[in-house]
């Protein structure tokens, strides 16, 4: 009777073992979950953002560069720029539009576009 009870307490501890350390892999998975979902929702805020600050300097009189656009309005904790450059030294007639998306004052995203002097 004695050993039964003790071996029945080694399995109780071992069972005990094995579901918190599969608790704790679930829980870690489901971390990493969140942490991934949270990126991906950034990214996908920033996009927008840089988007709308692209649509907005599109449809503004061309700049010669270099300039810097006024940034659009954005949620918390975002903030954008968006500069013109010279794509070819000494031509102003054509502009590289670099914009750039930060989070917190960290960059999430940077989007690239040509834009031309019209004739």
């Amino acid at each position: 009777m004695r050993s039964q009870r003790g071996t029945m307490m080694v399995e109780a501890l071992i069972a005990i073992s094995v579901f918190t350390l599969l608790g704790a892999a679930v829980l870690s998975g489901s971390t990493a979950t969140r942490s991934a979902s949270t990126r991906a929702e950034h990214a996908a805020v920033a996009e927008n953002i840089a988007r709308n600050q692209l649509e907005t300097i599109l449809a503004a009189p061309y700049q010669d560069p270099p300039y810097s656009y006024t940034p659009i309005s954005t949620p918390p904790g975002y903030a954008v720029t968006a500069d013109a450059l010279e794509l070819v030294v000494n031509d102003t007639n054509v502009a590289t539009i670099v914009v750039i998306v930060t989070l917190k004052g960290e960059p999430v995203l940077t989007l690239g576009s040509v834009r031309t002097k019209a004739p």
